[in-house]
């Protein structure tokens, strides 16, 4: 993105970038957000005389109308005010859930009920959804039984979402059998917190 003589010449995290109005001295405004997992990359961005790096969360770059830039940082409450468009348009973050089954089987245990009412309201009142579904077991049982297994209570959680009106074509689901323990254990010890789907709604 360009304006006057002041360019960024790449980024590696979330920058922002705005047209300001003419009456302003500021023409263009560059911001550095963090992502969603907290870290921040970095911007670069290019006058005649030197280059401007963004490097730290909600640092800024205001480029005049002769295209210098001058380094600034601002508030949270600046960025919301100033891009309250482009955050009102962007689409809800990703939501995880954890949903824990019975022993070899496919039911949900009573204790993740109120998990899944929750993922069937994120699910219903989102516009646009895609699901993974990934299914896991404890380390009872031989390995391609898990696998089995672990892809059925996957399959399950997709029917719930079905029956509740999402169309099956926005969910994916992967079992993955007993290789990815929450809880580390020998082989063969029953361990209820890895008998579990991970769902991520986005």
């Amino acid at each position: 993105m360009k304006q006057g003589t002041g360019h960024v010449l790449h980024y590696t995290a979330l920058a922002w970038a705005v047209l300001l109005s003419a009456c302003s001295t500021t023409k263009e405004l560059v911001v550095l957000l963090p992502g969603e997992d907290g870290k921040v990359g970095a911007v670069a961005i290019e006058d005649k005389q030197r280059a401007t790096i963004l490097d730290t969360p909600l640092a800024a770059a205001k480029i005049d109308t002769q295209g210098r830039v001058k380094k600034d940082t601002l508030t949270e409450e600046e960025v919301k005010r100033t891009f309250a468009q482009a955050l009102a348009a962007q689409p809800p973050k990703p939501v995880s859930f954890l949903l824990y089954f019975s022993t070899k089987g496919t039911e949900i245990v009573p204790e993740s009920r109120e998990t899944l009412d929750a993922l069937l309201a994120e699910v219903a009142k989102r516009q646009a959804v895609e699901v993974q579904i990934t299914g896991h077991t404890d380390r009872v049982g031989q390995v391609a039984d898990n696998d089995r297994l672990s892809q059925e209570r996957a399959e399950a959680v997709r029917d719930m979402l079905v029956k509740n009106g999402l169309k099956g074509s926005f969910v994916r689901t992967v079992g993955r059998g007993e290789r990815e323990p929450l809880i580390p254990t020998p082989d063969e010890q029953p361990e209820p917190r890895n008998r579990r789907v991970e769902v991520l709604v986005r």
